[in-house]
């Protein structure tokens, strides 16, 4: 196929990428608790508890975002590899023909 090319640099890069944005993503959720704490103190009954199950809510979600990455750095590196597979095959197939 001519122009076909396939890099395999991207599939690490992009799930690289990902990854840094999932850290930023927590550690931007871990600096608004750490600030507001001292707010928090003051705060009382519901609005004390609904700050607490929001920031609970926004870490299981980053805790999601990591186990979908995690999914879908295994299936880029399976594509990944059956391609490299399969290319190295079909050059060596056409490597015997010379």
């Amino acid at each position: 196929m001519n122009g076909f090319d396939v890099s395999y640099g991207y599939v690490d890069e992009a799930t690289q990428a990902l990854r840094v944005q999932t850290d930023t993503v927590a550690r931007a959720i871990e600096n608004l608790d750490a600030q507001m704490q001292p707010v928090k103190a003051d705060l009382e009954g519901a609005t004390a508890d609904n700050y607490d199950a929001k920031v609970r809510s926004w870490r299981m979600n980053v805790e999601d975002m990591r186990t979908l990455l995690g999914k879908a750095e295994f299936a880029l590196n399976t594509i990944r590899n059956n391609y490299a597979g399969t290319d190295s095959r079909e050059a060596m197939e056409w490597a015997s023909l010379m």
